[in-house]
């Protein structure tokens, strides 16, 4: 037994050496050599990892990508893994493949998180109604005005502006003192003929910010809004 172990760790430490000799980086070698290494389970995923993150922070995400897929093949459930190829494919522009990467992460481990991704890479490939719909199920696990006003954006994309204002609405009563989505609730009431509620959303901007610019204007030249003063 000590003889086999010994004739397996000097062919490893040969096999290594080679790879060195023609130009495949330490921790590639590293890496690759892992996937045979008589350890244990947890001892070569965790290793494998720190490999592919190291990769992922410094941006080179091309080894990262082969990393990450190492980490797949010892545990082919990784969200972490899934989640980062995800990012890594988008950055590339291979969408179709960020897409199913994100959409394994929703499925198999449904947060938040997850679907917010998801939605965002659907609405980087024009899928807007899907990017919607991913984009309510994060909302209706961690509800944020961010996340609020990004599917007031989507539901204006597809044409649902009654969907748009209700949304705006929600995100401004998370955030009653935010000028920049009272702008925008404000552009929906004139977009939807409802110059009332535009107004009372202009006037409230000026409140805190006496000299926005952009609520002045509207005030200002918007016939709509003219009429009512």
């Amino acid at each position: 037994m000590i003889y086999e172990v010994i004739v397996f760790l000097s062919l490893f430490i040969l096999t290594f050496l080679l790879l060195s000799k023609y130009k495949i980086g330490v921790v590639e070698a590293i890496a690759n050599s892992l996937a045979i290494l008589p350890v244990s389970h947890d001892s070569r995923l965790e290793s494998l990892l720190e490999i592919a993150n190291r990769y992922y922070f410094a941006k080179n995400y091309l080894a990262a990508e082969k990393a990450y897929l190492k980490v797949l093949k010892v545990d082919h459930k990784s969200s972490l893994a899934y989640s980062r190829l995800g990012f890594i494919y988008s950055h590339f522009g291979q969408v179709n493949d960020a897409i199913e990467c994100f959409q394994i992460v929703a499925d198999n481990y449904p947060n938040s998180a997850s679907y917010y991704n998801l939605s965002m890479v659907l609405f980087k490939s024009r899928r807007f109604k899907r990017s919607a719909v991913a984009l309510e199920k994060s909302i209706s696990m961690e509800e944020t005005s961010a996340r609020l006003v990004t599917l007031a954006r989507i539901y204006r994309v597809i044409g649902y502006y009654d969907k748009q204002i209700k949304t705006l609405a929600r995100a401004l009563h998370l955030e009653p003192a935010s000028t920049s989505i009272m702008q925008l609730l404000a552009e929906a009431y004139l977009h939807e003929g409802q110059p009332k509620e535009a107004m009372s959303m202009f006037k409230a901007i000026l409140k805190l910010e006496p000299a926005n610019v952009r609520a002045k204007q509207a005030l200002s030249s918007n016939p709509a809004l003219k009429k009512l003063q």
